[in-house]
């Protein structure tokens, strides 16, 4: 037979579960997002692949190659990947910020879907700037563990920076970075 004060003990215990379970949840789904990232020394170094083919829209082979000479900022993403979902706002509001507008800057988001419907399903509705794209491959110097994998080019070539998971893109250090590698000169080999 339990005692009262064992009941007790037993409400309280179950009340510290349940409070834990509904607060582990409300980070999870309500929680402060990921900040911005720190990209400075975040690149590889490494040269871009610029020979890589994808999709566009319509499902027409596009290339990569109209990029070179730009800065780059590139995503790659997925429709049913959450975090990517979650940080494409900020990408969208990055790619229409007055700071870097016009400086020869590209957003290219390329996803991993199995179709180019499902991109343009997400897509509907929405009248964000960057340009769209789908792979069924992807360059090995792009190849990460998980998505969403962003890496911004430099107007050389390098992968300048490289960030894997979500973050906050529209943040001033960002901007900072972007408006440095606009303004550099690209070097000639």
């Amino acid at each position: 037979m339990s005692t009262p004060q064992d009941r007790s003990v037993r409400t309280w215990l179950a009340i510290a579960i349940l409070f834990t379970v509904f607060w582990a949840l409300y980070l999870v789904f309500f929680g402060p997002r990921r900040p911005a990232p720190s990209l400075e020394g975040s690149g590889t170094g490494e040269p871009a692949n610029y020979d890589w083919t994808f999709f566009d829209l319509e499902d027409r082979p596009a290339g990569f190659a109209p990029f070179k000479g730009k800065v780059v900022f590139l995503n790659v993403w997925a429709t049913w990947c959450g975090p990517c979902v979650q940080e494409m706002p900020s990408i969208a509001r990055l790619a229409d910020d007055s700071r870097i507008k016009g400086k020869g800057i590209a957003f290219v988001c390329v996803s991993t879907d199995e179709t180019t419907d499902a991109v343009r399903r997400f897509l509907d509705g929405r009248s964000w700037s960057m340009t769209f794209f789908r792979t069924e491959t992807i360059p090995p110097v792009f190849l990460t563990d998980g998505i969403p994998a962003t890496f911004i080019i430099a107007r050389d070539g390098r992968i300048a920076a490289k960030q894997i998971g979500s973050a906050q893109w529209d943040s001033p250090e960002t901007i900072a970075l972007l408006e440095k590698l606009a303004a550099e000169a690209p070097q000639s080999p």
